[in-house]
């Protein structure tokens, strides 16, 4: 009996975020709320933002992994503010599945909601051409340890003995990969010098292409079009593992420029690790993920060293949608190469091409002495 009271109440029906909301959504006209622009949002963010993610998956079997991995991918292209509206509109969905016996778990309450930030509904952070410049131009770290220059001693002298690099690599109890970066790590050379290679162009990628920062983490070598010069996007990196797009506009093709295509040949002519489903921006000396905070940590100090202001690993990928809209792209267009859902959150791009072209008129009536 004690078991049985404790058990969640039984699923009545097996149906979607989007059939709950909308049922929601009636029985709040029900209730007497008016047709008003709240009832328009929440039709507009089911629509716009939830089908797109969830799809058909039962609200009933919907966890605290799928909320995180909305809300990630969320904040990839809105403003955080936008992103907290999201997630209060989806707990009350959740909420009222389980008044209606639809669902007996709200998952939204083991998410915590995203944090306000100050800025990040009034700015949109981006790199100019000489800041980029300034980025991919920023040398390598220099910082050998002690033990580092120990090992590449000894790697140097196993390798003069004619060792083979598997090998050498048994012997210090590294890979192959590992052993042949320690033959090169002397004092005169950086440490991080092989993983500074991939961070530059990812960085490249990042603001020529704008993929987020999870769609570059996951690129392999296959999704490199080489014939047809295109970077074919087809999952996105969360927590080391492959997950699958998160609406059918993110998965896509984006032109692949010159001097991105010849980044990209030059990191698979130095890399290890070559095949169709290794990574492109995989770990230098295990072909792992990378860990996306050492990304972000990295990409900080390298725009200190490169005496760059400080912009998030994100703001890459706004670069990339001033670009488009400072050279004339349509709209469309630039929803398209950007993978946005929504056509209001590619607008911004335009709002900021607007608001940088009218300070500079202003900028050059005052050095003109106009009014």
């Amino acid at each position: 009996m004690a078991e049985t009271d404790s058990a969640p109440a039984p699923v009545t029906e097996r149906l979607t975020v989007e059939e709950v909301g909308k049922r929601r959504i009636r029985d709040l006209a029900r209730r007497g709320r008016k047709q008003d622009t709240t009832l328009a949002n929440y039709e507009s963010e089911i629509r716009c933002h939830f089908v797109p993610h969830f799809a058909q998956s039962p609200i009933a079997e919907i966890g605290e992994d799928e909320i995180a991995d909305f809300i990630d991918a969320c904040l990839n292209d809105l403003f955080v503010k936008t992103v907290r509206n999201l997630y209060v509109h989806l707990n009350a969905i959740f909420e009222f599945a389980i008044r209606k016996r639809w669902g007996h778990a709200n998952p939204c309450k083991l998410v915590d909601k995203p944090a306000s930030v100050a800025d990040d509904d009034t700015e949109m952070r981006f790199l100019d051409q000489a800041e980029l410049d300034a980025l991919l131009a920023v040398p390598a770290p220099r910082c050998h340890s002690k033990r580092t220059l120990e090992r590449a001693a000894r790697a140097r002298a196993l390798r003069d003995q004619e060792r083979q690099w598997k090998e050498i690599g048994e012997t210090l109890g590294c890979s192959p990969a590992t052993a042949i970066y320690l033959y090169r790590a002397t004092a005169e050379v950086a440490a991080d010098e092989d993983l500074w290679r991939v961070d530059l162009a990812m960085y490249l990628t990042a603001a020529m292409t704008g993929l987020r920062q999870g769609e570059v983490l996951a690129l392999r070598w296959r999704d490199v079009d080489w014939s047809a010069r295109k970077l074919r996007v087809s999952g996105g990196m969360r927590n080391g593992k492959r997950r699958t797009p998160k609406s059918a506009a993110s998965s896509r093709a984006v032109p692949m420029a010159d001097n991105v295509g010849g980044a990209l040949d030059r990191l698979f002519q130095a890399s290890a690790y070559q095949g169709d489903d290794h990574l492109v921006f995989g770990h230098p000396h295990t072909g792992r993920p990378l860990d996306r905070s050492q990304v972000s940590k990295r990409f900080k100090r390298s725009l200190q060293r490169a005496g760059v202001r400080e912009v998030r690993f994100h703001d890459l990928r706004h670069t990339y949608g001033s670009l488009l809209a400072t050279g004339g792209v349509p709209v469309t267009e630039i929803q398209a190469a950007m993978g946005h859902a929504d056509l209001q959150t590619t607008a911004r791009y335009l709002h900021a091409r607007q608001a940088s072209e009218q300070v500079d008129r202003f900028a050059r009536a005052f050095a003109e002495g106009g009014d």
